[in-house]
């Protein structure tokens, strides 16, 4: 459960707890208005000689007042005044199978305090690389929950890509896409990660750099993923192609390009080209975006600020 959920609970419990005790007063308050029993009241005889008490208002020795329901309704309107959008920071970054040092890296990847990142190049127990989970690493130099998809997988060792999220992992799932001669196995790894009361599906993805028929074909794979989603998507990668290109269009045409608020130098690859992308169903809005150099990859680090909204998933009124 997140930090968020814990304080939403709290503030509900405390809410309707107020409420009951405001309630609790008023029907006190009104008991103290009603007419008292008359005093020259006593018991009378029965037929038979035997006392009979007279009844009383006055609650008797164990009995204690009944607190009143709380209106109907209540939940959803607390719900609805506490439900908050979210903004969250995104970091999407091609380590260059962190070559220059891990250490390094996860410096870089902290220094720009994400939400979520979507790293690329990331190498499990590959002899080449120090046999080391560099997922699992960064997200513990991070304290931050993890998931992996591997793509390449030799021996023991595998190679892919990561998620690192601040929130709990709900899901995930990693697609190999469709592959041909003379191409490496890529893939899209997808979790649902819970932000603001719903659930946000997270995807991160490596295309085809130098076969370009095979790079437009996932990339329209890729684009039929998150076409059937109902929540809302946020979708990072390194496209290897730049957004003039027929690679982007099929992604594109259902979520909207972070770089719209873009400011400064705008090159994320080894060439100065933009090819590294962040993109949102249009629900999520971008707030800010901007590329840093890294001193270790030959890619630059891309990050970018959304609005992710508020839930409307609350308890239903009743009329």
């Amino acid at each position: 459960m997140t930090k968020r959920e814990n304080l939403i609970r709290a503030g509900l419990l405390l809410l309707v707890l107020g409420i009951i005790a405001t309630l609790v007063v008023l029907d006190r308050t009104r008991g103290d208005d009603r007419p008292q029993a008359e005093p020259t009241q006593t018991a009378s005889p029965s037929p038979t000689g035997t006392v009979v008490p007279l009844p009383t208002d006055k609650p008797g020795k164990g009995e204690t007042d009944v607190i009143p329901t709380p209106p109907p309704g209540i939940e959803a309107i607390a719900c609805e005044k506490l439900q908050q959008s979210v903004e969250i920071r995104v970091v999407d970054f091609n380590t260059h199978r962190s070559y220059g040092g891990i250490g390094t890296v996860a410096a870089e990847i902290k220094a720009l305090d994400p939400d979520i990142v979507l790293l690329r190049e990331i190498d499990r127990f590959k002899g080449g690389t120090g046999n080391i989970d560099r997922a699992a690493y960064f997200a513990e130099a991070l304290g931050m929950n993890h998931a992996f998809g591997a793509n390449v997988t030799a021996g023991n060792g595998e190679y892919g890509v990561a998620i690192l999220s601040r929130f709990k992992i709900l899901s995930s799932e990693n697609y190999h896409l469709p592959n041909g001669p003379g191409g490496e196995q890529r893939g899209l790894l997808g979790v649902g990660v819970e932000i603001g009361g719903q659930e946000v599906r997270i995807y991160n993805t490596h295309l085809q750099n130098k076969i370009v028929g095979l790079r437009e074909a996932r990339a329209r794979h890729v684009a039929g993923i998150p076409a059937n989603e109902e929540n809302p998507v946020i979708l990072g990668g390194d496209m290897n192609a730049t957004i003039n290109t027929p690679t982007l269009g099929a992604l594109t045409a259902q979520l909207v390009d972070a770089w719209t608020v873009g400011s400064g130098a705008e090159g994320t690859g080894p060439n100065g080209s933009r090819i590294d992308f962040l993109l949102a169903s249009p629900t999520i809005v971008p707030q800010r975006a901007a590329v840093l150099r890294s001193s270790i990859s030959d890619h630059a680090r891309l990050y970018a600020d959304f609005v992710v909204p508020a839930s409307t998933d609350c308890p239903k009124r009743r009329r």
